[in-house]
């Protein structure tokens, strides 16, 4: 598994850059049918964006626990909460690009939601019936 502290993630379009122990990355409001919220954008595979969800609040549905972040993507001071199921989704679903920033553990995490995403993806795309 790469070290993420010595070689962080970065595509085309600038997604994450290294700054000491913390990591920049590009954050775009996802939208669907409850309106939309932020999400962390990880990498862009074919014409979608790999991404996780952002929120406030420590739990979603029926008790599913989201991951506790170090500290605020935003600066904000408040507590945020990363969702644990990371999403591929078509670019035209996302707006309103803006920069945030995470802890490099934070972002390992973020990279470990978007990686089973991912292949998620992958897999349902290799095997669709020709």
């Amino acid at each position: 598994m790469a070290n993420y502290k010595e070689k962080p993630f970065s595509n085309d379009n600038g997604t994450a850059n290294s700054n000491g122990d913390n990591i920049s990355v590009t954050i775009k409001t996802h939208h669907d049918k409850k309106g939309g919220h932020p999400h962390i954008i990880i990498e862009d595979i074919d014409d979608k964006h790999v991404s996780v969800g952002l929120s406030t609040k420590s739990k979603k549905g029926k008790n599913a626990t989201n991951y506790a972040m170090e500290k605020s993507p935003f600066n904000d001071g408040k507590k945020s909460y990363m969702r644990r199921q990371g999403i591929v989704a078509p670019k035209r679903e996302y707006s309103g690009q803006r920069r945030g920033v995470l802890t490099s553990k934070d972002y390992a995490q973020a990279k470990t939601y978007g990686e089973r995403a991912k292949q998620k993806y992958l897999h349902k795309r290799n095997n669709k019936k020709k």
